[in-house]
């Protein structure tokens, strides 16, 4: 009985000092598969600073937990300038455009993020998922002439969730809207809502307020990203 007891003594020994490692307030994110949905789970999310030489796939879901690509600090890094403007780009960038679909037919709209190789990071139903395209490609899949505005996130923001973009955007394997889905579903999903994913999961930044409930069913626009207080429109250009 004795035995007993060290024992137990010692395995809630190991336990405590094992808590004692454990972040505290850092959120603990999972995709988890629910019938054809794969979701977020998440609870309070922290952002910080802080970068890690190595993580695991899992990893890419937990906010502040971010990979050492070149982003390191809160200001994104700024790149070449936008066709036919003066305006650099910059990491973290949201484009957003009307996406002009066969000529005259349009849809609501169309958002993608620059991402720390200064390409466009979105989710499209050309590929029926999310793609990574060079600038070049992504004006090819609009109407030419037509106008690509430039959002920037205010206080230097936007290289959280660009990295968050760049590390999840291949887990969208089928583009589809569907207006009655958890906010924390990454696939199925659309390009405005897995922008706000991006920003919620990797900034921190709740870009339509869903007070702290990523889970409840939910709808974002690429509007609801265009006239959000959190960005400020820099420039546009024409797609050619």
């Amino acid at each position: 009985m004795k035995s007993f007891l060290v024992k137990s003594m010692l395995a809630l020994s190991v336990l405590f000092m094992l808590l004692g490692f454990m972040p505290v307030g850092q959120a603990s994110v999972s995709a988890n598969s629910v019938g054809a949905e794969e979701n977020i789970s998440n609870t309070n999310i922290t952002v910080t600073d802080d970068t890690y030489d190595s993580f695991s796939e899992d990893d890419m879901f937990i906010p502040g937990i971010l990979p050492t690509d070149g982003l390191i600090g809160t200001y994104a890094d700024i790149g070449p300038t936008y066709p036919g403007t003066n305006t650099q780009m910059r990491v973290g960038d949201v484009l957003y455009s009307t996406k002009t679909l066969g000529g005259s037919s349009q849809i609501v709209g169309h958002v993608g993020i620059i991402n720390s190789d200064f390409r466009v990071v979105h989710v499209t139903p050309g590929e029926n998922g999310g793609v990574i395209d060079s600038l070049t490609n992504y004006m090819a899949r609009h109407g030419k002439g037509e106008k690509i505005e430039v959002y920037r996130p205010r206080d230097g923001r936007g290289a959280g969730a660009a990295r968050w973009a760049t590390n999840n955007y291949s887990r969208v394997k089928e583009y589809f809207i569907n207006p009655f889905s958890k906010l924390s579903t990454i696939s199925p999903n659309y390009c405005s809502k897995f922008i706000w994913q991006a920003f919620y999961y990797g900034e921190g930044l709740d870009l339509i307020s869903t007070v702290g409930s990523p889970d409840r069913i939910g709808f974002v626009t690429p509007s609801d990203i265009s006239i959000n207080r959190n960005f400020v429109f820099v420039t546009s250009f024409t797609a050619r």
